[in-house]
């Protein structure tokens, strides 16, 4: 019976006299067909995040596809996953992309590696500059979506990919009774297994949170952009009817009493009435032949031919005259009284004769509406900035436009519907040779046939998904970052206390020795178990080694609360000392001059216009002169007893000990020179200037205790400066006044 065991172990060590069979590829092949078709279906239903930003994904299934299968196979799950795509997006380029993703992570996790470090390394190096580069030469307006989409596709790729893993945790043993994996087994220890299971949870978990609070904050702003068009296009069509409506009323007023007067009484009249409605550009008076009679202003007959000048053949005088009716006509460009686009608006004269009054009428009156007007009508919509507004007559043609938007006055209005999304219809306008931007809108016809037009861009809407995005995208990279550090601070103590166990454990081995561990333990415990039986010294020495590293630590620790004081009275921009070390170091300073009966100077300083220095050009501008400003001032004021501050926002307080010599007021006034001297470069190469106003106020030290008492008299100082015109030192002495 002992024959038998010993000729089975000889041939099974002749192993190259065993032929393996060739694993059959039927499996994997349907494995990654059903796959690839489970995740078309997943991405036939994308879930929508915002205006025309959807969340796919099925791209899950190729993912896991990287955890089982080759490049090869993993590839072909994935172009299945990403075709119902291309009739979604309507372009190819998923194909690209995902392609390029499916066969990296495959690689990547043939050569050992995890597939949420995988995936989010391709994003990281290839699929984003691939995403922009196509995006680049593709599409016409490319910086309004390459952030966004770089960004939204990349966070989208983490995403399916945490869920893939987290299915494969779940569904694991399952899929391994199914499916042979043609991948190596991964090999972990403990440090690895929790960066990946920290890497894994923390990605899908705030990746999830992070989009369901986007996608609720995102309903939110769509309401609220919703509205704005609701209430702005009720706003505007209100305003603009009763501006048409007013002009058309003072027309017909005009005619009717230029019915009841003599004609050579005409010119006192319409100059009248012009000087009442300033909206009309000109306005003028035609006989019944067409020839005109007067005009207003006055001075602009003196322009036109001795032989006259007629306006017969134009629409607002026969359709005035011969319907004698108040006539409306749309935007042309004007003639004779200059080549202006107007709206003419224009009545019937009957003589001032009861028999003919209600027969022909002898002539016209006529107003040429000014369009330029229509930017102060439409106050408004230009006081926000994310409204635009359009108004076109009758004939589509244009009366008014931002300027943003760069029509013409008298082009055509011509503009697309997106028919792909009903919910959110965004409006194009075709412009030729421009770049052609997408809109929320709100249309309204008044009532003379002129259509309003309020316009949102999409991309503000864009904008603030993308704000919501880079910030998802950081938080990952910092997950990422700190899943590192965490994993291997978690290791190291998982690691000391099971190694101090198992070598007190190691004392009571005796004869018997050490049995053999008997659970599936990472690599790390195993070596661990190993070193139970290295010497007591090792034990010693090891507790000496972690000794030091506590000492040192804690010198480090100590160290930086050290430097932890000292930046509770800095500010972190500037490097100045702050509000509270000013309310700190005042009272110190301000004791010892008044013991002296010293004099003490405060200054109060502020930027000039820096609001709109940031509305230009951006709070990294601001920041950077807040900085320069900060430094000039330490220069000037390097002296210990001096106190430079920063008070908040752009304001400055420089608190100092006054001189009767003036010097201390020549150097503010430097200061001022100094700044006003410098030049900024802006990103686009423009040179950009600041200036400060200085409000300084000196007297005895005594005069107050109270900084408070100082800072409001600098104040005023400062206020009357600007008032000034800015850009100055303004001075109050009261150096022989005390406070009581």
């Amino acid at each position: 019976m002992a024959i038998a065991p010993i000729e089975i172990a000889l041939k099974l060590d002749n192993d190259h006299d065993i032929v393996e069979p060739k694993p059959s590829q039927i499996g994997p092949i349907l494995f990654a067909l059903v796959l690839g078709l489970t995740g078309a279906l997943l991405n036939s239903y994308p879930i929508e995040l915002a205006y025309s930003i959807f969340l796919v994904l099925g791209n899950l299934a190729f993912i896991i596809a990287a955890a089982y299968l080759r490049p090869a196979l993993t590839l072909l799950c994935a172009l299945i996953c990403v075709a119902p795509l291309l009739i979604i997006w309507g372009h190819p380029f998923g194909f690209l992309t995902f392609g390029c993703e499916a066969l990296f992570v495959s690689y990547l996790r043939s050569r050992g590696w995890y597939l949420p470090t995988a995936d989010f390394l391709y994003w990281l190096v290839i699929g984003m500059p691939l995403t922009a580069l196509l995006i680049e030469f593709t599409t016409t307006n490319a910086p309004e979506y390459l952030i966004f989409s770089l960004f939204k596709q990349s966070i989208n790729g983490i995403f399916y990919t945490a869920l893939a893993v987290i299915l494969i945790f779940v569904f694991g043993d399952k899929l391994r009774g199914w499916i042979k994996s043609q991948q190596p087994p991964l090999v972990k220890n403990l440090k690895q297994y929790l960066q990946y299971i920290l890497w894994v949870m923390s990605a899908f978990f705030v990746v999830g949170v992070c989009l369901f609070l986007s996608r609720s904050l995102t309903n939110i702003q769509d309401q609220q952009f919703q509205d704005k068009l609701d209430i702005s296009s009720q706003y505007v069509v209100r305003i603009i009817e009763s501006y048409v409506d007013d002009h058309k009323k003072a027309i017909a007023q005009v005619a009717n009493s230029l019915s009841v007067i003599e004609p050579n009484n005409y010119d006192d009249a319409l100059t009248k009435v012009h000087e009442i409605y300033p909206g009309f550009l000109t306005m003028l008076i035609a006989n019944q032949d067409g020839n005109l009679v007067t005009s207003s202003p006055r001075a602009l007959m003196e322009n036109l031919p001795q032989s006259g000048f007629s306006v017969a053949d134009r629409s607002y005088f026969s359709q005035a005259f011969f319907q004698q009716s108040l006539y409306v006509s749309s935007v042309f460009l004007g003639r004779g009284f200059g080549a202006d686009p107007i709206i003419a608006i224009s009545a019937p004269i009957y003589a001032n004769d009861n028999t003919n009054k209600k027969n022909k009428p002898v002539g016209i009156v006529e107003g040429s509406l000014n369009l330029n007007l229509f930017k102060q009508v439409n106050r408004y919509a230009a006081n926000d900035r994310e409204i635009d507004l359009v108004l076109t007559d009758e004939n589509d043609n244009v009366i008014y436009a931002d300027a943003d938007l760069a029509l013409a006055t008298l082009s055509k209005f011509n503009f697309s519907l997106d028919q792909a999304n009903a919910k959110h219809q965004l409006l194009t306008i075709d412009t030729y040779g421009a770049n052609k931007q997408r809109y929320l809108h709100r249309q309204s016809v008044l009532n003379n046939g002129w259509k309003i037009f309020i316009l949102i861009e999409h991309r503000q809407i864009l904008a603030l998904v993308e704000q919501q995005y880079l910030t998802i995208f950081i938080s990952l990279f910092v997950i990422f970052i700190l899943v590192i550090v965490l994993a291997n601070q978690f290791a190291r103590t998982l690691s000391r206390p099971l190694a101090f166990a198992l070598k007190e454990l190691a004392r009571g081995g005796g004869k018997s020795g050490y049995k053999t561990m008997p659970y599936v333990a990472p690599t790390d415990f195993l070596i661990l178990y190993e070193e139970l039986q290295q010497s007591k010294e090792r034990l010693l020495k090891q507790q000496f080694i972690l000794e030091d590293i506590v000492e040192k630590r804690t010198q480090a620790l100590n160290e930086a609360n050290t430097a932890l004081k000292k930046l509770a009275n800095k500010d972190s921009l500037t490097g100045l000392y702050n509000r509270r070390y000013l309310n700190n170091k005042f009272s110190e300073l301000q004791a010892i001059l008044a013991r002296n009966n010293a004099t003490m100077l405060v200054a109060m300083l502020d930027l000039d216009h820096f609001k709109k220095l940031n509305d230009e050009y951006g709070h990294l501008m601001g920041d950077r002169c807040l900085k320069y400003v900060a430094e000039v001032m330490s220069n000037k004021f390097p002296r210990r007893s001096d106190i430079v501050a920063r008070f908040g926002g752009e304001e400055f307080i420089i608190v100092a000990q006054h001189d009767e010599q003036g010097i201390m007021l020549e150097k503010l006034e430097e200061l001022r020179q100094e700044i006003a001297q410098h030049q900024f470069e802006h990103d686009t190469g423009e040179l950009i200037s600041v200036t400060i106003s200085i409000g300084v106020v000196t007297a005895n030290a005594t005069y107050s205790e109270k900084i408070t008492d100082w800072i409001t008299l600098a104040d005023e100082q400062l206020y009357q400066a600007k008032d000034n015109g800015r850009n100055q030192l303004s001075i109050n002495q009261l150096a022989h006044i005390s406070h009581n």
